[in-house]
């Protein structure tokens, strides 16, 4: 059976994937400045005064804090005119160092820091993922339907309400624009195996599509599209899948209508049913003890109490469904089986 991912979260938090690392730089280039001074303070008495390290270092400290002190030791002109520029900046470097880190401390910016470090550990974590752009209706169902299948996914949108509502329900989320490259690239868009483009204007997605695919050219990727004109569009820029919802919606409604046992057979497949069943797309190895052996030869319904193959992906071919007893199975094959999680963990086993 296939291995589950189960979804990272860290609820309650918000990141920006921009604001995290601006409030970050801020915060390094203030303690640089403060390390930048004691540095050339340090190794000036050194070398001018001809001091310790320890010396001139505690000399330094207690020069750019002006605390009053006296000097260590009498200075030379030269080491009193390095002690007055010191203290020029010192006074300079430490008003303007802790000036951003109190700014940082009482606007909260710390703990915004903190948890976005955090955060973007957990989605540079992330492996063979899912990445879902924007979270709006469609995403909120999308986000919906990973989740109760345990597919491993993080949402992107540029809306911080948004955002928070994903977190809410316990989603790994940031805010970004998802028309950048730097915030897919900052996503994992190299390691994913899929996006999904739930941008509600077909041109965003038109956008989105063409730049996720010039990033991986082996991500699949599921894409919006309302006219056929916009479909048309997407899949030239590299979309996989083009999926109209109101097409799709028009189509379930009249299902329902003429052949409502139909949907609800179906129905039975999908994650969070009570039937216990679901579809499984497994590969073939070449280590398989079916590989090379006819399909009703392989007794796969018997060796693993249930399961079904409803129909073999082989490479360079169309999709065979229901395929016949005598049909082959090879190494590189892509078995689509049915059956509960017992059956197709054993499967899983028999194809490896």
């Amino acid at each position: 059976m296939r291995e589950r991912q189960t979804t990272r979260r860290l609820k309650g938090d918000r990141v920006s994937l921009h604001l995290w690392q601006e409030n970050l730089r801020r915060l390094i280039y203030a303690a640089s400045m403060i390390l930048s001074v004691l540095f050339i303070g340090t190794f000036g008495y050194m070398i001018l005064e001809k001091w310790s390290f320890f010396d001139s270092i505690y000399m330094t400290i207690i020069t750019t804090a002006t605390v009053g002190f006296r000097e260590i030791a009498d200075l030379s002109d030269n080491g009193r005119i390095f002690t007055m520029i010191l203290i020029v900046l010192g006074i300079g470097t430490g008003g303007y160092s802790i000036g951003t880190i109190a700014a940082i401390v009482v606007e909260g910016q710390m703990l915004d820091i903190l948890r976005g470090r955090r955060m973007v550990k957990e989605i540079t974590g992330l492996r063979d993922h899912i990445i879902v752009c924007g979270f709006g209706k469609i995403g909120r169902e999308v986000c919906q339907c990973l989740n109760e299948a345990d597919q491993s996914f993080m949402v992107i949108d540029n809306n911080d309400e948004t955002i928070d509502m994903a977190l809410e329900l316990g989603y790994l989320a940031a805010v970004g624009d998802v028309t950048e490259d730097e915030i897919l690239v900052k996503a994992g868009i190299k390691q994913a195996r899929g996006l999904i483009s739930a941008i509600s204007e077909d041109s965003a997605n038109i956008y989105l599509v063409l730049t996720a695919r010039a990033l991986n050219d082996k991500l699949y990727i599921v894409a919006r599209g309302v006219g056929d004109p916009y479909k048309l569009k997407m899949k030239r820029a590299g979309a996989n899948r083009v999926v109209s919802p109101f097409e799709i919606g028009a189509r379930r409604m009249s299902a329902l209508m003429i052949r409502p046992e139909i949907v609800d057979f179906l129905e039975a497949f999908s994650p969070g049913t009570s039937y216990g069943l679901r579809v499984e797309r497994l590969k073939l190895q070449e280590s398989s003890s079916l590989n090379g052996n006819q399909l009703d030869q392989s007794y796969i319904k018997r060796d693993t109490n249930g399961a079904l193959i409803l129909g073999i992906d082989k490479p360079g071919q169309p999709l065979l469904i229901n395929p016949p007893g005598e049909t082959r199975l090879q190494a590189g094959d892509y078995l689509l089986a049915i059956g509960n999680d017992q059956q197709l963990e054993i499967l899983q086993t028999l194809v490896k």
